[in-house]
């Protein structure tokens, strides 16, 4: 999703699309909107407060885990809409990978275009010892 104003109302825009699918309405997205840990549902009058801008706390877990249900969203995806929306925080597909990784990414974003080259070739270097192939190899 990007920034601007989609990720200020990004759960919301969620929401509304659900509601803009035949058939669904509040009371039918709050009815499969149920929290598979908690068994606790989202009322219509909750969603409806959303799509109009009225919710001014980032919902609880348990209701982004009923929201991703009731959705048919990964959990992951509803969480990160509601982050966007309400703490401004973008994430980035980097939060999935482990945390060697991240760390060496992180080392990697500053660097100079010469020094990128040179850890670039490290990397396939020992991309090459560790199985025995050539990383141009298919």
């Amino acid at each position: 999703m990007s920034k601007g104003a989609a990720g200020r109302d990004a759960l919301t825009q969620m929401v509304r699309a659900a509601l803009d699918r035949p058939g669904m309405s509040y009371q039918a997205l709050a009815a499969v909107a149920i929290d598979p840990q908690t068994s606790e549902g989202v009322g219509a009058t909750w969603l409806h407060k959303l799509v109009k801008g009225n919710v001014a706390r980032a919902p609880e877990a348990r209701v982004l885990r009923a929201l991703a249900a009731g959705l048919k969203l990964p959990l992951p995806e509803v969480q990160r809409a509601a982050a966007e929306q309400w703490l401004q925080y973008t994430s980035t597909e980097l939060s999935g990978l482990p945390e060697d990784v991240r760390v060496i990414l992180g080392h990697l974003e500053g660097m100079a275009p010469d020094d990128l080259s040179r850890a670039r070739a490290v990397i396939e270097a020992l991309s090459e010892g560790a199985d025995g192939s050539s990383p141009d190899a298919s």
